[in-house]
Formats: structure tokens, sequence, C-alpha cells
């Protein structure tokens, strides 16, 4: 049986991550390096070197490569051709599918990082084992998003933009900072996570969090909080409830709407595990609907930061299929 091999490529806001990888799932390269975050053009050259340096690692030759698959941090209008990503300045209406064939020569095919990251779990994640055919993606970090599969197919939406957890209303008293970023976002993201601690935070647990946060500049962020909470401190993990209490409500809507076979839990909150997921999980099962929330697997992720590269090169090769 052939072999095809395709290239992933992971823009985020901070960082790219580029992989050569074969049809059998088999991660043959992974490099990762900064964002230049300066422009749409020098973004691109950076795309364009971490993919060359990518098909360099694996030791493969250029020709060999059949398609380019890309993960955005924000939307691809599919009917457009073109991404918008709000964390990265200047990019808006950018056609980055023609700019990367032009530079790269091979068929690219692009999608918001969330999807691809879904895609990746459905082929290659544990839940994935026995097939899973509807399975959302919720990745929990500075911001909320979900990659939604059902029926075996990817739900992109319209225009690119399902998906929009964050946006998802738990609720009922309006907040200016909802207008903003979201309701679930501003209540259940990392950030929630270092506002609610900073304000809950006793003295006992307030030395051990700063005694954690001297290592990234004296800050609290999530990741503070749940190393505190690891350590037993009472009050970082009556935060974590209460932002997995939240999470939950917003998961609880998602199952019952979709009635998915398993909830994937990733990015930085997803850390925590079962810290934020068994909050998450009673109130998926009080909230959600019965016959949906017994059914439904909700369970953290297990290919980690690799979730990107490969769901952008599954992608592409799902594209390639179409054609061929």
């Amino acid at each position: 049986m052939t072999t095809t091999l395709v290239l992933g490529l992971d823009l985020g806001g901070t960082k790219i991550a580029a992989g050569a990888v074969n049809s059998r799932g088999k991660l043959l390269s992974n490099v990762r390096m900064p964002t230049p975050a300066a422009g749409v053009k020098q973004d691109l050259a950076a795309l364009f070197d971490a993919a060359h340096a990518a098909v360099n690692a694996a030791r493969i030759p250029w020709k060999s490569i059949r398609a380019v698959g890309v993960g955005v941090p924000g939307a691809y209008d599919p009917q457009a051709e073109t991404v918008w990503a709000p964390n990265l300045p200047g990019w808006k209406k950018v056609p980055l599918k023609r700019l990367l064939e032009k530079a790269l020569g091979r068929p690219t095919f692009v999608e918001g990082d969330r999807n691809v990251q879904a895609l990746a779990e459905a082929w290659l994640g544990t839940s994935a084992k026995g097939g899973v055919r509807n399975l959302v993606f919720l990745t929990v970090g500075t911001g909320i998003g979900a990659g939604l599969i059902s029926e075996g197919r990817l739900i992109p939406g319209t225009r690119g933009v399902s998906g929009a957890a964050g946006w998802l209303v738990i609720d009922a008293h309006w907040r200016p900072e909802y207008g903003r970023i979201g309701c679930l976002e501003a209540l259940g993201a990392g950030p929630a996570v270092a506002k609610l601690a900073r304000q809950v935070t006793r003295k006992k647990s307030r030395r051990l969090m700063a005694t954690l946060a001297a290592a990234q500049g004296g800050k609290v962020t999530a990741e503070v909080v749940a190393a505190a909470a690891r350590r037993g401190d009472p009050t970082a993990r009556r935060v974590l409830r209460e932002v997995g209490n939240s999470l939950g409500l917003g998961v609880a809507g998602i199952v019952s709407l979709l009635n998915p076979q398993v909830v994937v839990l990733g990015g930085g909150l997803a850390g925590a595990g079962e810290l934020i997921l068994a909050p998450l999980r009673r109130a998926v099962r009080k909230w959600g609907q019965p016959l949906a929330t017994r059914q439904v697997r909700i369970v953290p992720s297990r290919l980690g930061e690799d979730a990107g590269i490969l769901g952008a090169a599954r992608y592409a090769l799902l594209k390639l299929e179409e054609k061929d």
C-alpha cells in the first residue's frame, strides 16, 4: 500500500509548528519556531521557513510532499478563501491558500485550528479507538473554541465561524466583557481562572501561589492555580471547581444539541486534568439532556501540542482523497 506524505502547519498567535506526516498518522518531524506576529509578510515567511525545516528534519525530498494542510487561529472563509485571525496583526481577509500555494508549489488546504484538531482526535486520539463519527473537540486556553464532527464530517459553518463556543451564554446577567469575548470564555477560559484566583485567594494560598508564580515573572496564571491545586491548596481547588462548573454548563448545551459520542478537552486548561474535568462532568450530568449525557464520554486530549500538526495533515489527506 502506497504511503502518502503531506505537511502539517499549525499557525498560532505565538508559535508555528510544522511536521511531515504520512497517511498512517506517523509524525516524521516536528519543528517549532516563534510566530513573528509582525504582519502578514513576516508571518508568511516564517511559515515558509517552518515548512522547509520540517521536510529537512524528516530527511525526505520536498518532491515527496503531495500537499500542505494549515490550521489557523481564527476563521477560514471557504467562499472567499481568506483567513481572519484576530490575534495576529494585519490578518484580515488574507488569501493564505493562494499565497502558500505560490510559495510552496503544493496544493494547500486551510482550516480553523480547532477544526483540524478535532480531525486529529477523531483520527488518532484515544477516543478514536473503535471508530468515532460524532465528536466535539473543546480547546480551552486563553480563549475557548470547539471543533465539531458530525457523522464523520467536519462542520465548518457557512463562513467558517462555527464552533465559537466561547460565545455560549451561561449567565442571564449581562456584563460588558461578554460583548467583547463571549460569556463562556469570560467565565471558563484560562484568564478567568487567574482572575478568580486573585479575587478569592486567602493569605496562605497567596503565599503558595506567589512562590509558584515566581518562575513566571510573579504573575498568577491558570497554570499557577492548577499547580497549587495539585499541591492540595483548597482555594485553588475551589477556583478550578467553579471554572469547571462554568465550562460544564457550556458543554451541557453542546452535548444536548449535538449528541456526540465523545467530547475531548484540549488546550492549556486541560492540563489541570481531573481537577477541571470532574466538576465539568458533574455539571454536564446535571444540566444536559439525560440520554445524551449518559452516552457521551468526556476525556482529555492525548495528542497535546501535536494535535495541530496532525490535524492539519489529516485535513490535507482528506482533501486529496476528495480530489482523487
